[in-house]
């Protein structure tokens, strides 16, 4: 089981990453979330970097959108270790963007069991 926390080398962050991810990357979706999803064979940093993405044109508050990406965050941070060890037992390297799609407030548990669809379908696509 992997390392619960989040750590800085896991956020992606690197503009050139971003574009090449969004240009190169393949997306799947689990409404209310869709995921655009890269993999790589770089060797520097973790073995899997995300990003989270709410749209101001969607969720109009600040609070709101705030409130989302903790939720998709935290349930990401819980399941993890589906695409870390993946990565690892592949030696790849995954980046993924995770955008909120949904013009609604969904609740935790719905977003997680979603977030756990996306990382098991990322999974068995690589195989």
């Amino acid at each position: 089981m992997a390392e619960l926390g989040l750590k800085k080398a896991e956020k992606l962050c690197s503009k050139i990453h971003v574009d090449k991810l969004f240009s190169k990357g393949k997306s799947i979706m689990a409404y209310p979330v869709r995921c655009v999803y890269k993999t790589s064979a770089r060797t520097d940093g973790a073995p899997v970097q995300f990003m989270i993405t709410v749209p101001k044109k969607h969720i109009r508050h600040a609070v709101d959108r705030v409130l989302l990406r903790r939720r998709i965050r935290e349930s990401y941070r819980l399941n993890k270790d589906i695409i870390v060890e993946a990565a690892k037992e592949s030696d790849k390297r995954y980046d993924l963007a995770f955008i909120y799609i949904s013009d609604s407030i969904k609740d935790y548990a719905y977003i997680e069991r979603k977030m756990q669809k996306l990382l098991n379908t990322i999974v068995e696509r690589q195989k």
